[in-house]
């Protein structure tokens, strides 16, 4: 029976780090690894269950009667009650067992087989790596002009790597950035002997500078913004002011840089044509080199067609006020409606309300509520473990950034971005099991 449970706990680790590994570049080995997780999980339950029921039962009561899972399980039922009225109930049914209750149950069983530092450390380390080869995806992009993965071609100097579009590769940037920079970090204290060498700092950082050049050419403004918010949070929270200083002067050298390349590539900024390259002309008082009469920051803030999309969302939300058009719906709503185009609310406060109504929106703000808290609280209780502490507080940012980048773009319907965010507050959540030392799971 313990060596069935130990090949099931390996097969978990296993399809989990399969998740983070193909995150970027396959929905369908994403998928493959997630079944591989949950199944997995499932038949190792299955045996915990005939050794010892009650403690089963117990550890898995423990999480819904916790105020977060009370949420979820809210959100769960308004979902299911919603169905029959969906303008499809079978997509919206498809979509709330392969996606909602699906990652909701990802991100528990990564909550729980995260439960020691050499866990965590090689899952930050498979994450890392998968990323490493997203940047070599990038460099080539950019200097041939179509991607290796996916053979994406180029438009406008913006590359995308693996992802569908470069606002897509802007968010799983953003929001793996945090920890880069920590890791990176982290590597000169002298209580991690493994952390401390050259090479591993050389790495950290040549990665760390690659997936912000990434992000610059990647021309996605709400990632940019959802970067500078996320970094100057980690720095004031940190209360390390040191880096605080080096994270501002980051910025303010990247944004001048990458606004200055968006600026000369992407036309589509521009509410009327402007001639591109000879009338950009940088100086000391004007450092874009923009002409007379434009706004670097009114550019820099132009929505670029997602007002169109905001009226859009609000016009289903006047539709169906309470209860949505239908979990996962939204874009066979607007073919029904014959709106004119068929793309998502480039906002996940609209996307939620439009598809599960206020309603909805109330026990999503419910659960928003209770993640920040429970990120506090778990943050609190690992505040003596530095190294727990940094990387949770790093992580925290990142789940900030990314919902700071969904306010603006369609993160909120992207698999592969759902995921990460789930892996993200996973482990988070895992980081308290970590300093208790509690050994729910085998870790051998």
């Amino acid at each position: 029976m313990n060596r069935s449970l130990i090949i099931c706990d390996r097969m978990i680790l296993g399809g989990l780090l399969g998740v983070i590994f193909f995150l970027p570049f396959s929905l369908a080995f994403i998928n493959i690894s997630l079944g591989i997780v949950i199944i997995s999980w499932v038949v190792k339950k299955f045996f915990e269950y005939q050794i010892n029921p009650r403690h089963v039962f117990l550890q898995e009561m423990k999480f819904l009667s916790s105020k977060m899972g009370l949420a979820l399980m809210a959100i769960a039922l308004l979902i299911f009650l919603t169905i029959p009225f969906s303008h499809f109930p079978a997509l919206s049914l498809r979509k709330f067992i392969s996606r909602y209750i699906q990652q909701i149950f990802f991100m528990y069983v990564v909550s729980q087989v995260v439960n020691s530092r050499r866990r965590l450390y090689i899952i930050l380390a498979m994450l890392l790596f998968s990323f490493l080869l997203v940047m070599v995806d990038v460099a080539v992009q950019y200097s041939t002009g179509k991607s290796i993965v996916h053979h994406t071609v180029m438009t406008l100097r913006r590359v995308t790597g693996p992802m569908n579009h470069p606002n897509d590769l802007g968010t799983l940037l953003v929001t793996v950035l945090p920890v880069t920079l920590i890791l990176t970090l982290i590597g000169f204290s002298k209580e991690f002997a493994c952390l401390r060498s050259a090479a591993f700092k050389s790495i950290m950082a040549c990665l760390f500078l690659g997936m912000i050049i990434s992000l610059g050419l990647s021309g996605s403004r709400g990632a940019w913004l959802a970067l500078a918010i996320s970094m100057i949070s980690l720095g004031i929270y940190l209360k390390k002011y040191k880096l605080l200083i080096l994270i501002i002067f980051m910025l303010a050298v990247f944004f001048w840089v990458f606004d200055t390349h968006s600026l000369v590539n992407r036309v589509d900024i521009y509410n009327i044509p402007i001639t591109q390259g000879s009338v950009l002309n940088p100086s000391f008082t004007n450092p874009f080199g923009l002409p007379s009469g434009y706004n670097v920051f009114k550019l820099f803030f132009n929505p670029t067609s997602r007002e169109f999309y905001w009226n859009t969302a609000a016009d289903v939300i006047r539709r169906y006020p309470w209860f949505g058009c239908g979990y996962s719906a939204y874009v066979q709503t607007l073919r029904d409606l014959q709106v004119g185009h068929e793309e998502y609310p480039h906002n996940s406060l609209l996307h939620i309300t439009a598809e599960l109504g206020f309603i909805g929106l109330i026990l999503y703000v419910w659960f928003f509520t209770v993640l920040i808290l429970k990120v506090r609280e778990v943050l609190s209780s690992i505040a003596r473990e530095r190294d727990l502490f940094l990387i949770g507080s790093a992580l925290a940012a990142g789940i900030l950034a990314w919902a700071i980048h969904s306010l603006m773009d369609t993160a909120w319907a992207s698999l592969q971005l759902s995921v990460l965010w789930w892996l993200f507050i996973g482990i988070v959540l895992s980081l308290g099991l970590i300093k208790q030392g509690e050994k729910s799971w085998p870790s051998h």
